[in-house]
């Protein structure tokens, strides 16, 4: 079996870093409740632009007109704080221990994707990374899957017998529906709305692992 995962919300929780690097710079700025509230939601998950978060952050904080620096500034901010999940890297470990291929595909800048990566020790526990930037296409597009498929020596294994677990719809389960490999959601508490559902639902990505590993989804 080969095992993709997305990189953000679904190894390593980057939501909680970006919360915790807000929270400290509305505090040291002198800013409100409402100003943290607005700077996490014009984040969207970090699916938002981020010139267009970095200039809520500016008008909200009173910081330099420098968009660049900004997105910089939040972007270390993410690194300094982003942790893995609790026992993800372990469940990473128990699938390649049984000889299972493991292998991460990430949308996003590459030093950042990077920097994730090597703060939370992930790069050991798998055996490719595929970063969209590096490779000038992203998920939804199958080709990520193809690359990292081509990486882990599996290119023509039966898209059966490969997973794409993730927790956005629309990057993670759409790119794996291309791909016509299975795929897993993480949900993180939320209701699926995004048609017809993944092969598997669970609230975090142990869960995801779990079920898909399990009898019921055995080829």
């Amino acid at each position: 079996m080969i095992w993709l995962f997305d990189l953000d919300n679904t190894l390593v929780n980057r939501d909680a870093a970006f919360a915790a690097w807000a929270g400290e710079a509305v505090a040291g700025h002198g800013g409100t409740d409402a100003d943290l509230a607005a700077i996490i939601a014009a984040d969207d998950g970090g699916f938002s632009r981020k010139a267009d978060l970095a200039r809520v952050v500016i008008d909200r904080l009173g910081l330099p007109d420098d968009v660049p620096g900004t997105i910089e500034l939040f972007r270390a901010g993410i690194r300094d704080h982003v942790q893995a999940y609790a026992g993800v890297l372990d469940t990473l470990d128990v699938l390649s221990g049984a000889g299972h291929a493991v292998g991460v595909v990430t949308n996003g800048n590459s030093a950042q994707q990077r920097g994730k990566i090597a703060r939370c020790d992930v790069e050991r526990h798998v055996d490719a990374i595929v970063v969209s930037e590096e490779e000038g296409v992203a998920k939804p597009d199958p080709r990520l899957v193809e690359i990292a498929l081509e990486r882990l020596g599996m290119a023509d294994v039966d898209r059966r017998d490969v997973w794409m677990i993730g927790d956005a719809a629309h990057a993670d389960v759409a790119v794996g529906r291309a791909a016509g490999t299975r795929t897993g959601w993480v949900s993180h508490g939320r209701a699926w709305s995004g048609g017809a559902r993944p092969d598997v639902v669970a609230g975090t990505t142990r869960d995801v692992v779990a079920l898909a590993a399990s009898p019921a989804h055995r080829r």
